[in-house]
């Protein structure tokens, strides 16, 4: 009677927890959302999109971000996760898990130590080769690995709110007006630097703005992308500034966000 080997029980078992992974990562994150949704519901997620909480609280995405480094390249699957910037509140314990369109779509796997910030991990959708009956390693390496998120932002065009490129980051110049994409607020492009800002906010590594148009961010805008009217990176929504100061927003620069993340990310491909 033939008895498999000890290296033989090793590869399969190997082989089982590849697929098993695979698995439950297509289950535990399935596609959505499609074409009919409204922009900030549909997949793939972008700096804008709107996501729910553990709580069932509303929270905007802030950037898609890629693990730059020799780790990305591992295989096919690593190099499609992706991460979202949001904000710790939304989710303030590392495994909390975000939802879009009541789909676990990602969980929380880094939060600041010092500020309203967190990344969520997002793992791709895999899609195995036709026809694969070789074996379970072939098949999980040979599988098709998509992200679930891009480096896109929703802002306004013709024809209303739609996703495009986000640039690479950039400073706002003096008195250029730049924009917040919100899930309750919108797309809204009349914010400049606030130079001199308020002394209650005055703390290290943010910034402060104010909109021209008196419209200011609200709850379920935490979180989301500042960018400039070209799409360009500048930063992440902190605070709005509540009864009497609606029309100013404290946003953390993105110079800060790649310190505090230690480099490691960069814009996610588009």
């Amino acid at each position: 009677m033939w008895m498999p080997s000890h290296s033989y029980r090793r590869r399969l078992s190997r082989g089982l927890t590849s697929l098993l992974l695979v698995v439950a990562a297509v289950i535990g994150v399935a596609t959505p959302a499609n074409a009919e949704d409204p922009v900030r519901l549909r997949t793939p997620i972008v700096a804008g999109t709107t996501v729910l909480g553990p709580l069932e609280n509303t929270c905007t995405v802030g950037a898609v971000l890629k693990r730059n480094g020799p780790g990305s390249l591992l295989s096919p699957f690593m190099g499609a996760v992706r991460y979202l910037v949001l904000a710790k509140h939304c989710a303030p314990e590392l495994g909390m898990e975000f939802t879009l369109n009541s789909v676990v779509i990602g969980r929380v796997s880094w939060l600041s130590a010092t500020d309203d910030l967190e990344l969520v991990q997002v793992a791709p959708e895999v899609t195995p080769p036709r026809g694969c009956y070789s074996s379970i390693n072939g098949c999980y390496i040979n599988s098709l690995a998509r992200p679930r998120a891009v480096g896109q932002v929703i802002l306004r065009g013709i024809g209303g709110e739609r996703p495009v490129p986000m640039l690479p980051p950039a400073s706002p110049a003096p008195g250029e007006r730049f924009c917040t994409s919100g899930s309750t607020t919108g797309v809204n492009c009349n914010w400049i630097v606030y130079e001199g800002g308020t002394g209650r906010w005055r703390e290290p590594g943010v910034a402060q703005a104010f909109a021209t148009n008196a419209q200011g961010v609200d709850h379920g805008d935490s979180g989301g992308p500042v960018v400039s009217q070209q799409g360009q990176f500048i930063g992440i929504i902190q605070k709005g500034g509540g009864h009497g100061r609606v029309n100013i927003m404290q946003y953390m620069p993105v110079a800060e966000l790649v310190l505090q993340l230690d480099h490691e990310f960069d814009i996610a491909p588009r």
